[in-house]
């Protein structure tokens, strides 16, 4: 499910995969995510011995629909478990500004002082701020194995990929 801008209601979604093996780069796969036939975004992944890396992910339609980063989150989760990695270590790369976004939805840096600094700002944090965190350039993230099993128990429930 994602929120719809539109309806103010969260509507359920489609997913469509597509396997790609660049040479010498392993297997990628993009995950397509529509409402009906307009696509709300997608989540590009490399699989890695572990789990995978993600490469990329875009809400195509951010105007229409909100919460795009819970759909991706739960992808990269789903994919680890249909290729039997039951406890998968994914990691990704934070674009500038987008720090707070992925801190927020519990996504940790490599980097601990970032960790550390983001936390004092959450806390204080009015609905609708903004706080500008370029400073820290693109930042090496990871999905922390708590975070993993929350989604893991929610894929129980409402699963994505079928």
């Amino acid at each position: 499910m994602i929120y719809s801008k539109l309806l103010q209601t969260n509507i359920p979604v489609q997913i469509e995969s597509k396997k790609f093996t660049p040479k010498d780069y392993g297997m990628f796969t993009r995950y397509q995510v529509k409402d009906n036939k307009i696509p709300v975004g997608y989540v590009d992944l490399q699989d890695t011995k572990e789990g995978c890396y993600v490469m990329y992910i875009k809400n195509q339609n951010p105007e229409l629909y909100s919460g795009f980063g819970h759909i991706a989150d739960q992808i990269e989760v789903e994919h680890c478990l249909k290729r039997k990695i039951l406890h998968p270590h994914i990691e990704s790369e934070a674009a500038m500004g987008t720090l707070i976004q992925h801190y927020k939805r519990g996504k940790r840096y490599i980097d601990e002082t970032i960790n550390k600094y983001l936390e004092g700002i959450v806390k204080h944090l009015q609905k609708g701020e903004q706080i500008y965190t370029g400073q820290f350039g693109a930042q090496k993230m990871f999905m922390p194995q708590d975070m993993v099993q929350r989604i893991i128990e929610n894929i129980k429930k409402h699963p994505l990929l079928k």
